[in-house]
């Protein structure tokens, strides 16, 4: 997805306050990251200081918090990071409040560079690793605590380390595929009572019930890289290094890239400009769910339920590949921010068959996607918030 850093703004819940500026000028229009980000983060540095309610003093120890929460925002498993990468990153520990007062950014690129290196590292482990049957006579223990987690030494413990974490995750899996075989088969063997066998259930060997908990575990993985590497692009992760900035200053106060602002707002007013759809999650598949009657799809005609979309494109610009796509990522590509604005969608049919669908986005209102808020029994307030995969 490209984002264009005109509009930065800032969300200061803890205030109740929205604080938005724009960068403007030739060099904004700049290409070139390090220049865009060094004035985003200029910025936010200059409003923090000069606009939160509370400012911090930013300074070397601010700095130190920082990247300490970015690296763990990153890799919060500590599955990815060798401890010999967090020791090279100490060097920026008294670097990054130099950086948003104006030096130039090396810190987020050096630890964005290594993390994408270990990501991609750590997505090819998992199939070896799930090649064959775990040993589960064998007592082992598995850390899952994130206040207990340590970064692994080296590749071959980071290795060890996912091994005993799938094999945690196949294991809960196949206790869950005996449980309900046992389920099942004590209905078989007790027609007359309340509960029944479960419509076409076939009762399997312990050998094949491990072998497909393996193989739903594979499967979970791969959705889980392919989903972190369309996602975690330089920007993303440029968005995640400013909110460690911004939640340094304190946790409630979050920055929002332009198009994450635009759906935020979206939500609150219950309105934005779309095609008249909800999407839904399929084993992994981007699907729709319903069409909205007297929407752009629904007069369209063409879009149905169930068809799975595969490529999304902004009018005659170079279609994106969703595939392994986040449902709410799919909604920021398919929304827009104009009424009128064109989108092609590339769908696949049940039947298999491929069709590119052109449709113009008009204004969508949804009145459950307003924040609301209640008295309930007279003493207490409840705030609701529902944040729905229309399009």
């Amino acid at each position: 997805m490209s984002k264009k850093f005109l509009p930065v703004f800032l969300v200061l819940t803890a205030a109740s306050l929205f604080i938005a500026f724009s960068t403007q000028g030739k060099n904004d229009r700049d290409d070139n990251p390090k220049s865009k980000y060094a004035k985003v983060l200029r910025n936010v540095g200059v409003i923090l200081e000069e606009g939160h309610y509370s400012p911090k003093k930013i300074d070397d120890a601010f700095s130190k918090i920082v990247l300490k929460k970015f690296v763990e925002d990153l890799d919060n498993d500590k599955n990815m990071f060798l401890q010999s990468d967090i020791n090279n990153f100490k060097k920026y520990e008294t670097k990054i409040d130099d950086e948003i007062h104006g030096a130039e950014i090396k810190s987020f690129f050096d630890v964005n560079e290594v993390y994408l290196k270990r990501l991609n590292e750590t997505s090819l482990l998992f199939k070896n690793l799930l090649a064959k049957p775990f040993d589960f006579t064998k007592d082992e223990i598995v850390v899952l605590d994130e206040e207990k987690l340590t970064y692994p030494k080296n590749e071959a413990e980071r290795l060890e380390t996912w091994r005993k974490r799938l094999k945690f995750l196949v294991l809960a899996k196949y206790v869950d595929m005996q449980e309900e075989r046992e389920k099942n088969k004590a209905n078989k063997n007790n027609p007359k009572g309340d509960s029944a066998i479960k419509k076409d259930y076939v009762f399997k060997a312990d050998s094949t019930l491990e072998r497909e908990a393996r193989d739903a575990v594979r499967k979970q993985m791969d959705r889980f890289f392919t989903t972190k590497k369309n996602r975690e692009n330089i920007d993303e992760n440029f968005s995640t290094f400013v909110n460690a900035v911004t939640g340094s200053m304190d946790p409630h106060t979050n920055y929002f890239p332009p198009v994450d602002m635009r759906s935020f707002n979206e939500q609150m007013s219950g309105s934005f400009f779309g095609i008249g759809a909800q999407l839904k999650d399929d084993d992994g598949k981007i699907k729709i769910a319903s069409l909205i009657s007297g929407g752009p799809a629904w007069k369209n005609g063409d879009l149905k339920v169930d068809d799975e979309i595969i490529k999304i494109a902004e009018g005659n610009a170079e279609p994106v590949d969703v595939t392994g796509y986040e449902v709410t990522d799919a909604v920021k590509l398919i929304r827009g921010a104009k009424k009128g604005s064109e989108v092609r969608l590339t769908v696949k049919r049940a039947d298999g068959s491929i069709k590119v669908i052109i449709l113009l986005r008009d204004k969508i209102e949804l009145e459950d996607t307003f924040a609301k808020s209640a008295i309930i029994n007279g003493d207490k307030k409840l705030d609701t918030f529902t944040c729905l995969n229309f399009i």
